[in-house]
């Protein structure tokens, strides 16, 4: 106990003698406050607690205060492929430990993309800014303002606030500062604003001296206005584009101009300058009309440039993207994306901008009211013999990996963990979300079950927060804001159809489909795609003989044969016929559903590879892929051994695939409805590509077509 009351009493001395300091940071082109962080060795937090104004973007050239200790100023390293941190070590002439001393996040493996602290830069003759010598830090960043004036209230507006907005927001809306709201609503001193929270927010006589936009407003350009009729398409950008102007001094000159900007509205515009759209445009570059629906994100993955690139070229994007505006892009990028499949890979991570923290809520079974702690034999045992409980520790330790992978692309995570306890178990949902605040959660990974998972759903739909199903192959066609993480039994079922279909008009399609049940709607289709397939008689008992399969193969052509059951006492009846046929015929094995069945040791698969059986499937086989010598190890396979002693499982894997690619669209874009769904991401064995359905919510369509190949080995063919 001494020794801990002396190691805190040191940190709180050495916290006290070693004042804070700041440094002023130009902001270089391609530059995020990420990546700024890490070159001063502090946080992204932290910097955007001093620049609040940075939370909606940083420009090139834009002068920031970001907090220093002991005027400490790193070179950076933006990891490549095959960089090691022993060969970064060589590169940059320093020790292996002082990497891991200087990135600790290095201990657990480094990833493409990741920013490293690789060495001191060499000290400036400008020193950092002693915040106490300045009178705080407060100081520093006044020292870059105009001292504001004294200002004439002439009237109020009465603000009514929306969902997620916050006071710094709609401080910057309306022109004014938080202080200024603060001053006219005094309960915001010691309360925060909530949803339907009505605000005074006063307009000023005059804007502050510092304000851009009243120097502007004194500028003769604007002394001379006529008036302007709104046209269809026209937008407040065009409009303030053509006419010289920004948006600011537009609203200034009209400031009762309606919000829902109607064509054959009547503005003031000025008439000393005009500027036509196509003239303003300088060389190399060109005009692009926003499409309905569009995101910034997709426009960046079109033209292949940067958001930092975008921005600059349009500095009022930071306003907010609407269909119909103009914007300017470099000549012909917008035309690599024309040739582009839907299953072109997608790399979120290039496009990463918006950094603020994400709050995500995990929903899963862990039974914690069932377990006994204290006897634990009894607890193993139960941990063995619970199949969904083991499920839930496999996701959750997978998202926790992932939650430290984004991390180190400047994405960090708030996240609450809830025991959602067993199945259909509505009361304890509801009353776990009724007694927390979900209304700005960025997202929820669970529950397991489908019918918890669609409570959840249904009780957050208010919130409009995004639910993600991780395990269930049911749709939900009640819910928009339910994400079908896997694809389902139809859509996989499609797939392999629509892969053979391609094919199939110089093949013999044979049809063998086990009697009853579902089986007889998976054969209806299959006769509907197929109508002059053969089809294998089976009899009662779920049995072919060999007779009935001589008829229906053909000699001649190659015979493509659909096995649909899961009956293990059919299919070890049905795969050595067609394995001894395979001498004398060419036979290639297709199932819409591989099933546990075909997984029984009464199937060889020597057989299936023999037949080089095709089948859709979620995810790429992993734990079915034996690793090759010289084959490359996924990183967050090496960093989950690393933390947990053992191989990761297809439900670890999933939890990470799911929870990382949450995220990283979560970077790309305010909120998750605006995140690109327009491609196909892929990570470590699972691919998403969500598509919105006309009833309900969004579905992954994206499946992965697998054959055996000879020699056991397994292969994507898509």
């Amino acid at each position: 106990m001494k020794k801990f009351l002396l190691i805190f009493l040191l940190l709180m001395v050495s916290g006290i003698a070693y004042a804070q300091q700041y440094k002023s940071h130009k902001v270089a082109k391609g530059e995020n406050v990420y990546r700024i962080a890490k070159r001063y060795n502090t946080t992204p937090e932290a910097i955007y607690k001093i620049n609040p104004t940075a939370k909606d973007g940083i420009s090139e050239g834009e002068i920031l205060a970001v907090p220093v200790l002991g005027n400490q100023e790193y070179k950076i390293h933006v990891v490549e492929k095959g960089d090691t941190v022993y060969s970064l070590s060589k590169k940059y002439n320093i020790s292996v430990e002082t990497i891991y001393l200087l990135n600790p996040e290095a201990d657990k493996g480094i990833n493409l993309g990741q920013i490293l602290n690789v060495g001191k830069m060499e000290e400036k003759e400008v020193a950092a800014v002693d915040v106490n010598k300045e009178k705080g830090k407060d100081a520093v960043l006044d020292s870059l303002k105009i001292a504001p004036k004294e200002q004439e209230i002439i009237r109020y507006i009465t603000h009514k606030v929306k969902k997620k907005e916050t006071l710094y927001g709609i401080a910057k809306n309306y022109k004014i500062t938080v202080e200024d709201i603060k001053k006219n609503n005094k309960r915001l001193y010691s309360e925060q604003i909530r949803k339907k929270d009505k605000l005074r927010i006063p307009v000023f006589a005059n804007d502050p001296v510092g304000n851009e936009t009243s120097k502007v407003l004194t500028d003769s350009r604007l002394s001379t206005t006529t008036r302007y009729t709104v046209k269809p398409k026209d937008t407040k950008y065009s409009i303030a584009r053509r006419h010289g102007v920004t948006i600011n001094e537009l609203e200034q000159l009209n400031p009762n101009m309606s919000s829902g900007f109607p064509v054959g509205m009547q503005i003031t515009v000025p008439t000393s300058v005009f500027v036509s759209l196509k003239d303003a445009v300088q060389p190399g570059f060109e005009l692009y009309q926003v499409k309905p629906k569009e995101t910034i994100f997709r426009i960046l993955r079109r033209t292949g440039i940067s958001s930092d690139s975008l921005f600059k070229m349009n500095p009022y994007l930071r306003e907010g993207l609407k269909a119909g505006m103009v914007i300017t892009i470099p000549k012909d990028t917008i035309s690599i994306s024309k040739g582009l499949s839907k299953e072109k890979y997608v790399d979120l991570g290039k496009n990463l901008y918006n950094f603020t923290p994400k709050k995500v809520a995990v929903m899963l079974p862990f039974s914690l009211d069932t377990l006994n702690f204290e006897a634990r034999k009894q607890t193993e045992s139960y941990l063995k013999s619970k199949q969904s409980l083991r499920i839930a520790l496999d996701l959750y330790s997978g998202v926790l990996i992932a939650i430290d992978s984004a991390k180190t692309r400047g994405i960090t995570t708030e996240l609450t963990v809830f025991d959602t306890h067993r199945n259909n178990n509505r009361e304890h949902i509801k009353n776990l979300i009724h007694e927390n605040d979900f209304e700005n959660t960025d997202a929820i990974i669970g529950p397991l079950y489908q019918s918890n998972a669609e409570i959840v759903a249904s009780e957050l739909k208010k919130y409009n927060t995004p639910v993600f199903s991780p395990a269930s192959r049911k749709e939900s066609k009640l819910h928009d804001n339910f994400f079908q993480t896997r694809p389902t039994n139809k859509i996989l079922q499609d797939k392999i159809i629509s892969f053979v279909e391609k094919d199939s008009i110089s093949k013999n399609i044979v049809i063998i489909v086990q009697k009853g049940g579902k089986y007889e709607e998976v054969k209806k289709k299959l006769i509907a795609k197929f109508p002059n397939a053969k089809i294998a008689k089976i009899e009662e008992g779920n049995y072919l003989y060999e007779v009935r399969l001589n008829k229906a193969l053909d000699k001649n052509k190659p015979n493509w044969i659909f096995l649909e059951s899961n009956d293990v006492a059919m299919i070890s009846n049905v795969i050595p016929l067609l394995n001894a046929k395979a001498e004398s015929h060419k036979i290639t094995l297709f199932t819409t559903d591989k099933n546990n069945a075909f997984d029984n040791d009464n199937i060889k698969n020597e057989h299936l590879s023999k037949l080089h059986m095709h089948y859709p499937s979620v995810d790429k086989e992993f734990d079915n892929k034996e690793i090759e010598e010289g084959e490359e190890i996924a990183p967050f396979v090496k960093r989950y051994k690393r933390e947990y002693g053992s191989d990761p499982n297809k439900w670890a894997i999933r939890g990470f695939d799911i929870a990382y690619d949450i995220l990283m669209r979560l970077g790309t874009a305010d909120d998750l409805y605006k995140a690109s769904f327009d491609g196909t991401t892929e990570y470590v064995e699972n691919k998403f590509n969500y598509s919105k359905k006309l009833l309900g919510g969004y579905s992954n369509e994206a499946v992965y077509l697998i054959k055996f190949d000879d020699d056991l080995k397994l292969n994507i063919v898509e």
